[in-house]
């Protein structure tokens, strides 16, 4: 049995074969000869916090593969936690019912603690400003798909870097590769936090911290914009205050490369003007999809299938 918790908990052959896995998982799926390796599985899918592709994408990749799915999308106000049940004895309780239990809650460590109990595999399908390790997963995947190469990259991360869970798990996957440059681009209120930035100087990672998008535009080969995330803000007013302080325009994108890919996880909301959708270098919807093959392969690892 595996848990997927953490980015932080992967070596390089592990996010390796799970690649090697997802392009197999992607191809039977182009092919329509998908292998239903998860007959007779059922995959519980868990959701404290709302969400679309993460959530939905999970549910597709279970019933491709041949599983059942149990779920509740709103398991804060429709399910026992309600009543006060605590995250344990919830956890205790989907274990006695699926094979696979995908969760996402809006507090950072929740997954934790529901691995402490937990006799099957559990995934983390994001807990707060903690982690959101397939989310990671899914993105260097979407970048070796587009760009052919997972070093040497220049990856700037742009926005709302103080509560990004996305960056949290796609920075782990890519130290792995030589190469590689971070910079980190974001209006001040919504900076790294202290301790990461800590950690990433621990770690011996290459970035750099800049308030200015446009004076790195023409260096990048990834550039991945985030969403300033209003349900994390503790008053409405605060997240007035920043919501539009970075955003990038149309006119920005001649300053890009030709073979830039522009990323998100999704939603977006202002950050990114919506000419920009058109521009093939515009990959969210390509990377949005990928995430159904990536957690096909997922699915599959935890069960050691």
């Amino acid at each position: 049995m595996k848990h997927i918790l953490s980015a932080n908990q992967f070596n390089k052959d592990d996010l390796e074969k799970i690649l090697a896995r997802a392009e197999v998982m992607e191809k039977q799926c182009k092919t329509g000869k998908i292998e239903k390796l998860l007959e007779n599985k059922i995959v519980a899918c868990i959701f404290f916090e709302p969400s679309t592709r993460t959530r939905l994408s999970f549910e597709t990749a279970a019933l491709k593969l041949g599983a059942q799915v149990i779920s509740a999308e709103n398991a804060m106000g429709n399910s026992s936690t309600y009543k006060g049940e605590t995250i344990e004895d919830t956890t205790r309780m989907l274990c006695s019912y699926a094979d696979i239990i995908v969760i996402r809650h809006p507090k950072a460590g929740t997954l934790d603690l529901a691995a402490r109990v937990a006799t099957k595999p559990l995934i983390n399908a994001g807990d707060g400003i903690n982690q959101h390790p397939s989310q990671g997963l899914l993105d260097v995947y979407t970048i070796k798909k587009e760009h052919g190469r997972l070093n040497n990259l220049n990856v700037v991360f742009g926005g709302d870097l103080l509560n990004s869970r996305t960056m949290r798990a796609l920075v782990p996957f890519l130290r792995f590769y030589e190469g590689n440059t971070f910079y980190f681009v974001s209006p001040k209120e919504l900076a790294l936090p202290r301790e990461y930035r800590n950690e990433l100087k621990e770690k011996g990672i290459s970035f750099k911290e800049m308030e200015n998008l446009k004076e790195v535009l023409p260096v990048v080969d990834v550039l991945y914009m985030t969403r300033v995330q209003k349900e994390r803000f503790a008053n409405n007013a605060d997240y007035e205050k920043v919501k539009n302080l970075f955003i990038l325009k149309f006119q920005d994108l001649k300053n890009l490369k030709k073979d830039v890919i522009i990323m998100h996880a999704l939603p977006k909301v202002n950050e990114i003007d919506q000419q920009i959708d058109t521009d093939p270098r515009a990959a969210y919807f390509r990377q949005a999809q990928n995430g159904l093959y990536v957690r096909m392969a997922l699915l599959l690892y935890v069960l050691n299938l």
